[in-house]
């Protein structure tokens, strides 16, 4: 009798420990949700459609020069343009002036197409630059109001600038008054 007891004890013993379990082993990920700034400034109403240009003579290196507020990483490039083409789309560190990626984007005519990318760490505080090489683009302004630098989620827009010609360079003339394009990515912040 004794004998069952001790092992009743431990049958018991075993099963309540058995039933036990961590609730971290099995916590939940959550992802930042990813952002898109032109695209959400755009949408936002920070700044107008003023007019559309297809096969303008010049064609341009455009875009938009931008810091973190977080450390965080870019997953994708992509343009909305005003026509179905290829479009070179460069990401650069505006310090070194490095490119860090150079990607071709099909575009559908009026609609965001992305590219989707190898992941690339953005530092906060460290300013870059996104270039769409292009003769279709849309013109944004404000009647000529100062737009930038402004805030759009956990990304700064400092403003935009062009370089006209086919070659791949940094446009370094910040305009704070008007956008061409649209060039965008995709960013997605450190938890």
């Amino acid at each position: 009798m004794k004998t069952q007891k001790i092992i009743l004890k431990l049958i018991i013993i075993v099963l309540s420990f058995s039933s036990c379990s961590k609730s971290d082993d099995h916590a939940e990920i959550i992802e930042a949700t990813p952002e898109y700034p032109m695209k959400t400034l755009i949408e936002d109403g920070v700044m107008a459609l003023k007019s559309t240009k297809i096969d303008f003579p010049v064609t341009f290196e455009l875009g938009y020069e931008f810091k973190s507020f977080k450390n965080g990483k870019i997953t994708a490039l992509g343009v909305r343009v005003p026509d179905n083409d290829t479009y070179r789309v460069t990401l650069w560190n505006v310090d070194t002036e490095e490119i860090l990626k150079t990607v071709d984007v099909i575009s559908t005519s009026g609609l965001l197409s992305f590219e989707d990318i190898e992941p690339i760490n953005i530092e906060s505080g460290i300013t870059y630059f996104v270039s769409i090489n292009t003769n279709d683009y849309y013109v944004f302004n404000d009647d000529g109001n100062v737009m930038f630098p402004v805030e759009s989620d956990n990304i700064l827009v400092m403003g935009y600038a062009v370089k006209p010609g086919f070659n791949q360079f940094l446009p370094t003339q910040l305009i704070k008054t008007s956008y061409l394009g649209m060039v965008d990515i995709k960013f997605t912040a450190n938890n």
